[in-house]
C-alpha cells in the first residue's frame, strides 16, 4: 500500500461513516427530516448508501497497484459523494443532476486507467446509451413539475395527464432500465466492463447499476398507481433476456465478458421485482440489489487477481489454479456457491422470493425462471471447473500465493452476504 499514501486514511474515514450511519440510523433520520425536507433516508436509500461506502473501501484495497494514486483516490471519492447525494435527494432536478453526474468519474476511470485502446469506444457507448435515455426522464420530470407544482418525491401522486399513459410511464422508467440495463439495450455494459480497470468494473457492477434499481423502486412506490400491461412486456423481455445471456455465458472465453453477461441475467430478476405488483417481489427487490452488488464485485476482484498473475483473461489459459493457489480456489468456490444461491448466503433469500413472486405473476414465467437458474448453475460450475482443475499451461508464469490485501478485499464481500441472512427482515420489509 506504499503507492497509496492516503488510502488507509480514506478507508478509516469510510468505516467511521458506516459505523455512524448504522449506530444512529433512527436518530439520524429524525434529525435530517427536521433539518431539511429535501432528504430521503429510509431503509432503501440507507442500505444502498452503506453498500456504496463499503464498495469504496474495497476499491481502494483492490486497486493498490494502480498508478497516479492521488488522482485515483480523488476520482473514487468524488464518485462516492455523487452517489450518496443521489440516494439522499428528495427532489427531481437535483436527483437528475446527480444521476447523470455519476457518469463523469466512471468515464474517467475507464479512459485513464482502462486496459486497451478500445476503452474510448466503450466511453462513447456509455454516453450515448445512458444520456440519450435520460432525456425522456428529464421531460417527464418537467411535466410533473408543471402539473403537480412540486419537485418532491413523497408528494408525487401520479403521472401528469397525457393522451397516453403508456408513453408517459415508459418515458419515466427509460433512464432506469437502460442504467440497469434491460436486455436488448445492454450492449454498452459488456464493452464497459471489458475495457475498464478493476475499480471501474466494481463500481459499474456494485453501485452504478443499482442506480437503475433504486430509481425504479422509488418511482414504482411513490406513484401509487396501477401499472398496466406494459410492465409485463418489460418483465417478459427481462426473463427471456436472462435465459439468452446465461446461454451466452456458457460459450464465452473472455472472463470479464462472461461476468458482464451474467450480470445482465441477474439484473433481469431485479427488473421483474421492480415492475411487478406482487408484494413478494416488491419486498425482495432490495435483497437482490444488495446481493448482486456484493456478488458481482467479488467476481471482478477474483478476475483482476488472475489477470495480474497470468496477464490474460482467456478462460482456456487459466487451468490448474487449485494446485498452485488453494486459497484463491477456496474463494472461487465460495463465490460460485453464493452465485447459485446455496445456503447460508443472502442469495438464498433472493432465489426463494424470486420463485414465489414469479409463480404469482404467471405460471409460465416460473418455467422460464427455472430454466434461467439451471443455466446459471451450468455456467457457474463450468467456470469453476475450467479455472481451478486440470494441469497448468506451461506458457504461463508461476502464480504466487494470494496477498493479504486481496484476501481482505475478497472476504469483505463474502462475510456480509452470510451475516445479513441472519437479519433478512430489515431488507425484505424495507417498504
Amino acid at each position: 500500500m506504499s503507492k497509496f499514501k492516503h488510502a488507509w486514511t480514506i478507508n478509516i474515514i469510510n468505516i467511521l461513516i458506516i459505523t455512524f450511519f448504522t449506530l444512529s440510523h433512527y436518530q439520524l433520520t429524525d434529525f435530517i427530516y427536521n433539518l431539511s425536507k429535501n432528504i430521503i433516508l429510509d431503509s432503501l436509500s440507507f442500505s444502498i448508501i452503506i453498500l456504496s461506502i463499503w464498495i469504496a473501501i474495497i476499491i481502494n484495497l483492490a486497486s493498490y497497484k494502480v498508478k497516479k494514486s492521488k488522482l485515483f483516490l480523488i476520482n473514487t471519492t468524488s464518485l462516492l459523494s455523487i452517489l450518496i447525494s443521489c440516494f439522499l435527494i428528495n427532489n427531481f432536478p437535483t436527483f437528475y443532476i446527480t444521476f447523470e453526474a455519476s457518469l463523469i468519474p466512471t468515464i474517467l476511470l475507464i479512459i485513464i486507467w482502462g486496459y486497451q485502446f478500445e476503452r474510448k469506444i466503450a466511453r462513447l457507448y456509455i454516453m450515448l446509451y445512458t444520456v440519450l435515455a435520460s432525456l425522456p426522464l428529464l421531460t417527464i420530470f418537467l411535466k410533473i413539475l408543471n402539473t403537480n407544482f412540486t419537485i418532491k418525491f413523497y408528494i408525487l401522486n401520479g403521472l401528469p395527464p397525457t393522451t397516453n399513459f403508456y408513453i408517459s410511464w415508459t418515458m419515466l422508467i427509460m433512464a432506469f432500465i437502460v442504467k440497469l440495463p434491460l436486455f436488448s439495450i445492454h450492449i454498452w455494459l459488456p464493452k464497459a466492463h471489458v475495457k475498464a480497470p478493476v475499480a471501474g468494473s466494481i463500481v459499474l457492477a456494485a453501485v452504478l447499476l443499482k442506480l437503475g434499481g433504486y430509481g425504479l423502486s422509488r418511482i414504482n412506490i411513490l406513484i401509487k398507481k396501477q401499472i398496466f400491461l406494459i410492465s409485463y412486456t418489460f418483465i417478459s423481455i427481462a426473463i427471456i433476456g436472462a435465459i439468452i445471456t446465461n446461454t451466452i455465458c456458457i460459450r464465452q472465453t473472455d472472463l470479464k465478458a462472461l461476468i458482464a453477461y451474467s450480470s445482465i441475467g441477474h439484473i433481469g430478476l431485479i427488473i421483474i421485482r421492480c415492475l411487478s405488483n406482487i408484494k413478494w417481489g416488491q419486498y425482495a427487490r432490495l435483497t437482490i440489489i444488495i446481493a448482486h452488488g456484493l456478488t458481482s464485485s467479488l467476481i471482478f476482484i477474483l478476475t483482476n487477481l488472475l489477470y495480474e498473475k497470468i496477464n490474460t483473461r482467456n478462460i482456456m489459459l487459466t487451468n490448474g489454479l487449485l494446485i498452485i493457489s488453494p486459497a484463491t480456489s477456496l474463494i472461487w468456490i465460495f463465490r460460485i456457491s453464493i452465485n447459485i444461491g446455496l445456503p447460508p448466503s443472502l442469495n438464498l433469500i433472493r432465489e426463494i422470493t424470486a420463485i414465489i413472486s414469479s409463480f404469482l405473476i404467471s405460471k409460465s414465467i416460473i418455467i422460464l425462471f427455472i430454466t434461467s437458474n439451471i443455466l446459471t448453475a451450468v455456467y457457474s460450475l463450468y467456470l469453476y471447473s475450467i479455472i481451478n482443475h486440470g494441469n497448468q499451461i506451461k506458457l504461463n508464469n508461476p502464480i504466487t500465493l494470494i496477498s493479504s490485501i486481496n484476501l481482505t478485499a475478497s472476504f469483505s464481500h463474502i462475510w456480509p452476504l452470510i451475516i445479513i441472512i441472519i437479519i433478512p427482515i430489515k431488507l425484505i420489509l424495507w417498504c
